[in-house]
């Protein structure tokens, strides 16, 4: 591998930087929408009762015998 300048890692260093700005302007939650579909589930979902809802430590506990079979919890 030849010898690398100053320079040439700098102009590397500036280019990942403007990718990276990029990507960060892609990520800025003030720039995402949700789709009309993603807002009426949200609606719905806050409708519903907590008492219908699983509580995470069962869903847990299915997903982890699911994923150990013969392993009870």
């Amino acid at each position: 591998m030849g010898a690398v300048t100053l320079e040439q890692v700098n102009r590397n260093v500036m280019a990942i930087k403007q990718e990276l700005d990029v990507i960060r302007a892609y990520t800025e939650e003030e720039n995402m929408e949700l789709s009309g579909e993603t807002k009426k589930q949200i609606e719905e979902s806050r409708k519903r009762p907590l008492s219908e809802m699983i509580p995470y430590k069962e869903i847990e506990k299915k997903f982890l015998r699911a994923s150990r079979p013969g392993i009870s919890l």
